[in-house]
């Protein structure tokens, strides 16, 4: 079997005022770089294999921590960067509803179908993910491995690994910070046995 711990990034300033991120290159905020230090914490006694990340830098400091605690020299894939939200990124709800009426609500409860504008699609991201998943998952069995990246891009990630629609990506809820874990078993039997953990957090969870 192959145990895959789905870590979101820490808060970022973005995060907290409610901007829709995406590609954009946000920096992790204090509570963010306190979150990353609490959930490197978290791992200190999980055996690891490997840590990989999306190389944006709120995913990449998040993950030095969980790597360098191991030992471990942190590895960044391209694959697992935030989906791509195009004209939205930088901006809130409220002014995404204003030029846009209608669409961001049809994106929660829709996200299979929808193409966001000059961005892209929950199944092109999906895609792109899954090449990274695959290939850690191909690198042999018996093996443990933490992926830090962002919450639509592990949203999609779980829809894969345990085959539901990505109409229900939004269904599942993912803080900054919190931990999944999915057990990849041989004859592509995939497990959910834990999703959006944050006790490690303390007092610094999402909204604290």
């Amino acid at each position: 079997m192959i145990t895959l711990y789905l870590v979101r990034h820490g808060q970022t300033l973005w995060n907290s005022s409610g901007r829709y991120q995406g590609r954009t290159d946000v920096a992790l905020s204090e509570k963010g770089l306190a979150q990353a230090e609490k959930t490197a914490a978290w791992f200190q006694n999980i055996h690891l294999d490997g840590v990989i990340a999306s190389p944006l830098q709120r995913a990449a400091k998040t993950a030095e921590g969980i790597a360098a605690g191991h030992h471990l020299t942190l590895e960044t894939d391209e694959n697992l960067k935030e989906l791509s939200f195009g004209d939205w990124e930088g901006k809130t709800y409220d002014e995404i509803e204003k030029i846009w009426p209608g669409m961001i609500e049809a994106m929660y409860h829709d996200a299979g179908t929808m193409k966001l504008p000059n961005g892209e699609s929950f199944k092109e991201c999906q895609e792109r993910c899954m090449k990274a998943i695959n290939g850690i998952i191909q690198r042999g069995d018996n093996k443990t491995y933490a992926i830090v990246c962002h919450g639509a891009a592990l949203r999609t990630i779980i829809c894969a690994l345990i085959d539901i629609p990505l109409a229900r990506s939004w269904n599942l809820a993912l803080s900054n910070a919190s931990i999944s874990e999915v057990i990849v078993y041989p004859g592509d039997m995939n497990v959910l046995y834990m999703l959006n953990h944050t006790e490690h957090l303390g007092d610094l969870k999402s909204g604290s």
